[in-house]
């Protein structure tokens, strides 16, 4: 049928955590041997240091459980870099810089020097020239400020200005503790048991698309704003719409909207927004003259506000659902250039992704509907709301990792954008199993 997928291709599994898979397979995860630093190329680990998980089935009385090799690297991964902290940490930590003033390409100081120096102790710079008395900046050690610019989530331009200074100077305890903490997190990541999943990083302002072990697509979101936060929670993708209107909540249509109608009568045709009288959905709608828009309080409106499908219309093209309780989903924006930002929490909560259409490109894909391209392609070029319904909803992850290691074996760091690491931390000693991660080895 138009608009919707016949083919069964999502398989469903018994649910349960990395954590719980790992178990079942093997024994002693946390007792590893420590690596030495000679294990370990930097923050690129090394591959023979791995032990890798084939994605693959694992039959325990009559239930089948399924372990995606995503997952089972990505703990691997990070249990070593937890290892090589360590390690770190016993070492002494690393190099604090002093300086304040901008280091860059050319620039020729024992300030140099010492940048070289504490890039190479995480091995953004691979080997290290410099001694203690003046260095050049160079392309290596440019190149190695962009890997650490990079894998930190700071604007990448190879430059050392406050922020990179700052975010050197981060204590190698204080990284320690991150990985601690999210190694618990990664251990319990729900799309442990998913063939093929959506799970978007809210820190790393990251969306990926992942089908048995393999990341197929990769793209930039905007997340909420410290404010109106992105909850983490699993949930399944049933459909996506194109050319989809905007289903104003009451809070931003009480707080924000109304203040602007009070103030310019014409603000709603304006803007393409008509009022529906008793649902969203209701064909029923009410002339804005009849409200008096001074005396509507925060959440408290009769009525319901829809901005209808075009340009300006701030889901974009095409919206992704997975109905849930926080009214979160992911859509497009036509406010592209906002994702040129490093700091991307700028939303009211719900997810807007760069390149809107990749991810049902992806899902039409491997479920090999590719005629419903043509669908979509044909409601666009005609401006009209589609519903394009899933036959098996497709399980997404919003996660909230804030440090880890990647597919290309870097290890990553993202501020606590929402200052829940910091609230775990302080709360470790009521949660047994975090303490027990941040004692020392």
């Amino acid at each position: 049928m138009k608009g919707s997928f016949s083919n069964q291709a999502f398989t469903k599994a018994k649910r349960f955590t990395l954590k719980t898979a790992l178990f079942i397979s093997m024994s002693g995860l946390c007792s590893a041997p420590t690596l030495a630093a000679n294990e370990l190329e930097s923050v690129v680990l090394a591959n023979s240091s791995l032990t890798t998980y084939n994605s693959q089935k694992y039959m325990q009385a009559d239930d089948s459980y399924y372990f995606d090799q995503y997952s089972a690297q990505l703990i691997e991964r990070t249990e070593k870099a937890i290892n090589w902290y360590q390690e770190i940490v016993n070492n002494g930590g690393f190099t604090h810089l002093y300086n304040d003033e901008l280091l860059e390409l050319g620039s020729n100081s024992k300030e140099v020097s010492l940048l070289a120096q504490r890039l190479y102790q995480e091995r953004d710079l691979k080997s290290n020239a410099c001694d203690e008395t003046i260095c050049m900046f160079d392309k290596d050690i440019e190149q190695a400020v962009k890997q650490f610019q990079s894998r930190h989530g700071l604007k990448v331009d190879g430059r050392v200005g406050k922020r990179t200074f700052a975010t050197l100077n981060i204590p190698a305890k204080e990284k320690l503790d991150k990985l601690k903490l999210n190694f618990y997190r990664i251990t319990n990541f729900a799309g442990a048991s998913d063939e093929q999943y959506v799970y978007v990083n809210i820190p790393e302002y990251s969306l990926r698309f992942v089908k048995t072990g393999d990341v197929k697509l990769k793209n930039n979101v905007i997340v909420g704003k410290p404010s109106w936060e992105t909850p983490a929670f699993s949930d399944e993708i049933e459909k996506f719409v194109v050319n989809p209107e905007w289903r104003i909540p009451t809070s931003i249509a009480t707080k924000e909207i109304a203040p602007k109608v009070a103030e310019d009568p014409d603000y709603l045709v304006k803007n393409n927004i008509e009022i529906r009288k008793n649902s969203y959905l209701d064909s029923q709608t009410v002339n804005p003259s009849h409200i008096d828009w001074d005396s509507i309080k925060p959440y408290q409106f009769d009525h319901f506000l829809v901005k209808r499908a075009g340009e300006e219309n701030p889901l974009g093209e095409v919206k992704y659902l997975f109905p849930n309780a926080e009214a979160i989903y992911v859509h497009d924006t036509p406010a592209k250039q906002r994702f040129s930002q490093s700091n991307r929490a700028l939303s009211h909560g719900c997810i807007r992704i760069e390149e809107p259409f990749s991810l049902a490109r992806e899902i039409i894909k491997h479920e090999g509907e590719t005629q419903t391209l043509s669908h979509i392609d044909s409601a666009r070029d005609q401006n009209s709301t589609q519903t394009f319904h899933l036959d098996e909803p497709l399980p997404i992850h919003l996660v909230y990792w804030t440090a880890w290691v990647d597919e290309n074996k870097l290890v990553n760091f993202r501020d606590d954008i929402y200052q829940r690491d910091k609230k775990a931390l302080l709360n470790n000693n009521k949660q047994s199993v975090i303490a027990a991660l941040l004692k020392n080895k």
